[in-house]
């Protein structure tokens, strides 16, 4: 992406929200986004070394431009559907949004 980082949001792929019920009971994700009840990164945390594990599986980050990003978290036409079966990058082709994956520390904004 050749915009500059003030024209670009970093957005999660898996929403936090999503994160947050996988480790504290996955059964309360929202049923739009899960074709099934069983846990997308084996929660819930049994401890604090599960509750990392499962973070650091489902913490994914992402550029898009800022347009896409109000594209993506609008109300409606569920775009905002958690990751359906904690496949956080089908809300991206849904919207047809090319996002761009962080992979390294400095990606992130300063």
């Amino acid at each position: 992406m050749q915009l500059p980082r003030g024209q670009r949001v970093v957005e999660h792929v898996i929403p936090f929200k999503r994160i947050v019920i996988e480790i504290v009971d996955p059964s309360q994700a929202d049923p739009r986004s899960n074709t099934h009840n069983a846990p997308i990164a084996g929660g819930p945390a049994t401890s604090p070394e599960h509750l990392i594990s499962i973070f650091d599986r489902l913490l994914q980050k992402c550029w898009v431009t800022k347009d896409e990003h109000d594209r993506l978290n609008r109300a409606g036409s569920s775009l905002q559907w958690d990751a359906p079966d904690g496949d956080g990058w089908s809300r991206y082709r849904h919207a047809g949004v090319v996002a761009h994956r962080l992979t390294e520390v400095d990606d992130l904004p300063r």
